[in-house]
């Protein structure tokens, strides 16, 4: 099948570099190096794959790909600023790569993207990206996939998360539950600046969603009723973390 790409890169070396790996996957490659050629080239042609930089000469790449109508595009975003909106990143399960990266960084990241190229959704993920990086004060959201869907979950809406070997059970508001094929460990250490704690080797809590503590410390009682053990490492860290 055939794939149509733009790459938005201020640096023409880079741009170029690009191009060179990208002819191996795709059949059309437009190239831009600003901004506002960006923007209009986005308005009047549709891609199957983007590959932007963030920061340009004359603005930031969000600015065009937030106006215009991406339809299934797939987008690999490239910085040189680690602390960019890589948590948005995260939390949306968009593509990235940290300058600087290599061409066996490209092409992987590239060969990952076009396995999902058909991939029915994916605007979903873009939703919860600019959601996540348009006000730090409005709810967080994430996605969570498994094969069937992409779930997009507002954070306050989940009670807790529980491991099941390499796979990982979200239970979320309205008694729904959620299957995801990575490890609870994956998500802790996402979700840990987001007031969520691990409690247990197997859980992984919402501590806003906490309504009652045992007096024994070895078990949280949520808002939903669930009765979480708490391992007895983590009674005193849990304990600091509600000022007790």
């Amino acid at each position: 099948m055939s794939y149509t790409c733009i790459i938005i890169e201020d640096n023409e070396k880079q741009n170029n570099a690009n191009k060179m790996i990208l002819k191996d996957y795709v059949s059309s490659i437009d190239q831009v190096f600003s901004l506002n050629d960006a923007k209009s080239k986005l308005q009047n042609a549709n891609y199957d794959l983007i590959i932007a930089d963030i920061e340009l000469g004359d603005g930031v790449v969000f600015d065009a790909l937030s106006t215009s109508h991406l339809n299934e595009a797939k987008i690999i975003f490239t910085t040189s600023h680690s602390e960019y909106a890589v948590e948005a990143f995260k939390f949306s399960a968009l593509s990235y790569l940290l300058k600087p990266y290599t061409n066996k960084d490209l092409r992987q990241e590239v060969e990952k993207t076009l396995e999902v190229i058909k991939q029915q959704n994916y605007h979903k993920q873009l939703e919860v990206f600019f959601h996540n990086l348009k006000s730090q004060r409005e709810t967080k959201r994430i996605v969570l996939k498994n094969h069937d869907l992409i779930h997009v979950v507002d954070l306050k809406d989940i009670y807790y998360a529980q491991a099941d070997n390499n796979y990982t059970h979200f239970f979320c508001e309205g008694r729904k539950k959620i299957l995801v094929s990575k490890s609870l460990k994956t998500f802790e250490e996402q979700l840990s600046k987001e007031d969520f704690f691990r409690c247990h080797h197997s859980y992984l809590i919402n501590l806003n969603k906490i309504k009652a503590l045992h007096k024994s410390a070895d078990a949280v009682i949520l808002d939903d009723d669930s009765t979480i053990p708490v391992a007895t490492r983590k009674k005193n860290r849990l304990q600091d973390l509600l000022k007790m």
